[in-house]
């Protein structure tokens, strides 16, 4: 008994094991003329493996291309369609990398660390400044999304100077003061968001009967 441990390995999986071995029947075929009639009949007998081709020259030549790679292209035939090159090591797709770079604080994101990093780059303080106060903001919305309690406006001045290797500050009185961290627009899907401040009904008011 053949067990699939002993056997080798498919190369196109979705034509199972006895395509494979049809492939190898006709590769061990002496006669060219008799081994390019036996794959066109093994090419019309894998279209019906792929019923949801509709375009018959696209179908044809897919066919045709995965015979020989079944063969290991070494099949050799007169083929309709030029032989497909076998891709080597070099044509695989490289492996994504995971970044190495840890993110200081998770709940601010690596977004935030960048938008600290291109503040460090302006010249003028006001726009430093500006800087601060607008990457204040977003990191207040961010800690509000992974934490249900406010955070202080003081750990997020503490936080952009760690950030920013002591590059970037701002007066803590003034943030206080003047409410400079303070998100204006109200994010979607919040309860605030759909308050009923903020709804408005067009339909008429009616006198409730008594």
């Amino acid at each position: 008994m053949e067990y699939n441990t002993t056997r080798s390995d498919l190369i196109l999986r979705e034509y199972g094991r006895n395509f494979h071995k049809l492939v190898d029947y006709v590769g061990n075929i002496k006669s060219k003329e008799q081994r390019n009639k036996m794959s066109k009949t093994l090419v019309e007998m894998m279209k019906l493996t792929h019923p949801s081709f509709k375009d018959q020259s696209e179908v044809d030549a897919k066919m045709w291309d995965d015979l020989h790679i079944m063969s290991d292209f070494n099949l050799d035939i007169d083929s309709p369609y030029p032989q497909p090159k076998k891709k080597g090591e070099a044509d695989k797709p490289k492996r994504l990398e995971y970044p190495k770079t840890k993110i200081k604080y998770r709940h601010y994101g690596k977004k935030i660390e960048l938008l600290i990093e291109e503040a460090c780059k302006l010249k003028k303080e006001e726009d430093k400044e500006a800087a601060v106060i607008h990457i204040g903001k977003i990191m207040k919305s961010f800690f509000g999304m992974w934490n249900k309690e406010s955070i202080d406006s003081k750990v997020i001045v503490d936080n952009i100077k760690e950030l920013s290797n002591n590059k970037l500050s701002i007066d803590i009185e003034k943030v206080n003061e003047m409410n400079l961290f303070f998100k204006v627009t109200k994010e979607r899907g919040s309860k605030h968001y759909h308050s009923k401040k903020n709804f408005k009904s067009n339909r008429p008011f009616r006198k409730r009967r008594m």
